[in-house]
């Protein structure tokens, strides 16, 4: 362990907190480092078998990730309690997509089973389960996240864009000009450069893949 560590080691939260939110990594890891037990505790109330421990565990670093950049020392609260907050709500956050994720995927598959039950050998079609090009779950919850901060038109128009329709056809089919179009589409670039970049930070800490 080289010497910054060790001085790290000895500043408290609120400064480790100032310097990382200019850039410095090393203050980073050390809270997350500090808050690992924290993480683990708040992962432990809500971890279900729908996503792998790994994936809450990442999850809950972004929480205190946030916290870190979004405290303010004249807040009136500790940082502990603040992350603990943030924390607990990025998990809940994530629990609610994945349980939206799953009643999606069991309807979907009765939706398939009851296909097959109004097959026979005489159809004159078959089906073939396509491989699946879905990003992993991390990623899938980062781009709804994302998704969040645009309001019902602006949503409207990303979900077909994600769908590779074009900006002639988006714009057709929701009857609005090509730049609304475009405008939206630019903000949701951003939204995904600055979420990124969070989560790079995430992947760069603890090695996950997202």
């Amino acid at each position: 362990m080289n010497r910054n560590y060790y001085i790290m080691r000895r500043l408290n939260v609120n400064r480790l907190v100032q310097l990382s939110k200019v850039g410095d990594m090393e203050a980073m890891g050390m809270i997350l480092e500090k808050f690992e037990p924290m993480v683990k505790s708040v992962v432990a109330k809500y971890y279900g078998a729908w996503a792998d421990f790994e994936d809450f565990m990442q999850i809950g670093y972004v929480g205190l990730m946030q916290a870190v950049f979004n405290y303010k020392d004249n807040s009136g609260s500790k940082f502990s309690t603040f992350a603990y907050l943030n924390i607990s709500s990025e998990i809940k956050s994530f629990l609610t997509y994945l349980n939206r994720q799953k009643n999606k995927v069991l309807t979907e598959a009765m939706s398939i089973e009851n296909t097959f039950q109004e097959f026979n050998e005489t159809s004159e079609y078959y089906i073939e389960a396509p491989e699946s090009t879905e990003p992993d779950i991390l990623t899938q919850y980062f781009i709804n996240e994302c998704v969040k901060e645009l309001n019902d038109d602006e949503k409207d128009i990303i979900n077909l864009w994600f769908k590779n329709y074009t900006y002639k056809e988006i714009s057709k089919d929701l009857s609005i000009k090509r730049k609304k179009v475009d405008n939206t589409i630019q903000k949701i670039k951003r939204i995904l450069t600055e979420k990124q970049k969070l989560y790079d930070k995430i992947q760069f800490f603890t090695g996950g893949a997202l």
